[in-house]
């Protein structure tokens, strides 16, 4: 009884973990249009159209992130490519001088990883115990 009592707080705990480290696609959008505004000097209408640039890209990552149909191999391709091409989109809103800049904070990013799997709710460890038990 005290084994399934700390198993279960465990897993709360480790639920809220994974929760709280969820971020919207808005906020990451926000985050990323401040840092490249501030490495790249970007005029406001920039900054517009590079937040709505990463926004849809965000959510799209989102999106593929969310999907459990994918395998994690697939899931990290499709991510690299939505990120490979919202960097195009990018860098074509940019001044060269910009573009160059843009190209090694791009070169220096660390590269797309799968998605954890998903966490087992309690009736599932809890058939999975039963069954080993059998």
């Amino acid at each position: 009884m005290k084994k399934l009592f700390l198993t279960g707080i465990s897993l709360l705990f480790a639920a809220t973990l994974t929760f709280a480290q969820e971020v919207k696609p808005e906020e990451k959008a926000k985050q990323e249009t401040v840092t490249l505004t501030e490495k790249l000097t970007l005029t406001e209408d920039q900054q517009k159209t590079v937040f709505d640039l990463v926004l849809q890209g965000e959510t799209a990552k989102a999106t593929l992130r969310a999907d459990a149909t994918l395998s994690p191999e697939a899931c990290v391709e499709a991510l690299t490519k939505v990120q490979a091409n919202v960097d195009t989109q990018v860098a074509e809103k940019l001044s060269d001088e910009q573009r160059e800049i843009f190209a090694k904070i791009v070169s220096e990013r660390p590269k797309e990883e799968a998605p954890a799997a998903p966490a087992q709710t309690e009736e599932q460890e809890q058939q999975q115990e039963e069954s080993s038990t059998l």
